[in-house]
């Protein structure tokens, strides 16, 4: 009975990826048929369920508790079935009332909609966390039956393969009994719906966890949903402004870039590109093919999107935008677009070959740990096209976004060759006071008329700069150990890894795993005893170096 029925969800699934895979081989010939045929706004409901339910969970409205925080998969092949198979801007969605909840005055509030795209074909076992949010508002008004409309605040882009995730929470002051909503039941052992809820008025439904309550008997409803599309695009796109969310966009958090003002018909596609100069070259960034981008950077980068209409093969690039400010590295111009750069770059864990074409290749993803007052051996590689390359690196010791004089590493000159040595392999010495954690190389070859000193930033007419991610850790071989033989104690209990000092009160506590690599760090106000509960326990031996107000350190090994 068992095997039957896995075999049985099995095909279910197979059967569904099977269809998604038909669609995408008669795309090409059925799109010409079907989008002369939409509207400016076209509505598909999907969903045939018949049954109502006032569920918590299923219901978004499910008002017996305070607060709830839903989410449904629609699957693309749903769409494909009921006549739109391009890629399209959402504008709203309708959710189909059956019962109103009571009190009558009970509504739901304080509602967001958020939005998102999978390949996963079932929900959970978790939530999934920060989806996009498309519509707010601080109370629906939903007094009468049928279908209840929301006007999204911002267009949500549809690729056209992708199943949907849609996120309804809210946060209710009141409570009753629930607003029931139409819905389908899908067969045993598939989820389409994930949910957390709680009746705590402490609580916010729209920042609960993500975990997700639903047995599986009650995941396996999902509300019908109504989506409505704008009109296919039928020649170039109209450009718009690319925007960023607020910063600061340089300290490793992430932002989100947007477009304003463009064209928001169905049938669009995307392509995210990045460039350290306004007038390119533009390089394609991998993956970011979605109407919004959101990364991470240490470079001041120019943004802009591609915006192409699938069924005119016609492009439209966004105005672009410079991301930086404070915190953020210079950029490095080139004028000449060649193969005079850099092709290898060698520096502790770092073994990177690459071409040489890019006037700046951002490598930040690739790292090494070095430590403090000990020699790391840099070495480089160029191409040159028969010219002569003087190549420079800078390692931002102080961590200040800055590359400094006094923190340049000459790495020589070379005339003529292919993947040649830049002519000096340096030893860098780490200062004993580079400030620890991660922070930025840059190395940089030019071949210019001028006689001037390569420099990090300024605009050169040919060469290429690569940036690196460098972690600077404690030398624990270094470290002056003072032993206060009976002065000290250190113990684990429920709250975490507590010290004590019976005199010379502790400045500061740093945490380094085996490796040498920093691993918690905190400043203490001159405090005799201190309890952390920071550093997840997890049975690891761990360095602990204690820094005591009179400039004296205990180091010791700790089983945490």
């Amino acid at each position: 009975m068992n095997k039957n029925y896995n075999n049985h969800i099995q095909l279910i699934k197979k059967n569904r990826t099977y269809n998604r895979l038909i669609f995408y081989k008669i795309f090409l010939i059925f799109i010409l048929l079907v989008y002369n045929d939409l509207k400016a706004q076209d509505t598909f409901t999907i969903g045939d369920g018949e049954e109502s339910y006032n569920t918590l969970g299923v219901s978004p409205f499910a008002t017996i508790n305070r607060n709830s925080r839903s989410q449904y998969l629609y699957f693309a092949d749903e769409l494909y079935n009921v006549g739109f198979s391009i890629s399209g801007n959402l504008t709203s969605l309708a959710i189909n009332i059956t019962e109103l909840a009571l009190p009558s005055n009970l509504k739901p509030e304080n509602i967001k909609i958020k939005i998102g795209m999978t390949t996963s074909f079932e929900m959970g076992p978790n939530l999934v966390d920060n989806l996009p949010v498309y519509y707010e508002s601080t109370t629906e008004n939903i007094t009468e039956l049928g279908w209840y409309t929301f006007e999204l605040d911002t267009p949500f882009a549809w690729d056209g393969f992708r199943n949907i995730i849609v996120e309804i929470c809210r946060n209710n002051f009141d409570f009753g009994t629930s607003f029931s909503v139409q819905s389908k039941n899908f067969p045993t052992g598939e989820s389409v719906t994930a949910a957390n809820y709680t009746n705590n008025s402490a609580l916010n439904g729209c920042n609960l966890s993500n975990q997700n309550l639903l047995p599986a008997l009650i995941a396996r409803r999902r509300p019908n949903m109504q989506f409505t599309f704008t009109n296919p695009c039928e020649s170039t796109p109209s450009g718009g402004q690319t925007v960023v969310s607020e910063g600061p966009y340089c300290n490793g958090e992430l932002f989100l870039l947007s477009v304003q003002n463009g064209s928001i018909e169905s049938g669009l596609s995307y392509q995210w590109q990045s460039s350290p100069n306004d007038n390119g070259p533009w390089t394609d960034i991998p993956g970011a093919t979605d109407a919004f981008f959101e990364t991470n950077q240490s470079i001041a980068t120019y943004y802009r999107r591609a915006t192409t209409c699938d069924i005119a093969s016609s492009t439209v690039f966004d105005f672009p935008l410079l991301v930086g400010g404070e915190g953020c590295y210079c950029t490095s111009l080139v004028t000449n677009t060649n193969s005079i750069g850099i092709t290898k770059v060698t520096f502790g864990e770092i073994n990177n070959p690459s071409l040489s074409t890019p006037s700046y290749s951002n490598f930040t993803s690739i790292q090494t740990s070095i430590e403090r007052e000990s020699m790391v051996s840099l070495s480089v590689n160029v191409n040159t096209l028969g010219g002569t390359n003087n190549t420079m690196a800078w390692i931002d010791w102080n961590q200040n976004g800055d590359f400094e004089n006094s923190e340049s590493i000459n790495l020589g000159s070379v005339t003529g060759g292919e993947d040649v040595n830049s002519g000096i392999v340096a030893n860098v010495f780490v200062p004993v006071d580079a400030v620890l954690g991660n922070t930025i190389m840059r190395v940089r070859t030019n071949q210019s008329t001028s006689t001037d000193e390569t420099t990090p930033c300024e605009s050169i007419q040919n060469g290429e700069a690569e940036d690196y991610t460098i972690i600077v850790n404690e030398n624990l071989n270094l470290v002056e150990v003072v032993n206060l033989n009976n002065q000290f104690l250190i113990s684990i209990n429920t709250e975490g890894i507590h010290f004590k000092v019976f005199d010379r009160a502790i400045q500061q506590i740093d945490v380094f795993d085996l490796s040498g690599r920093l691993i918690y760090s905190k400043k203490i106000s001159d405090q005799l005893e201190v309890t952390i509960s920071d550093i997840k326990q997890s049975n690891q031996l761990f360095i602990v170096n204690v820094s005591l107000i009179t400039g004296e350190k205990i180091l010791t090994k700790l089983i945490y």
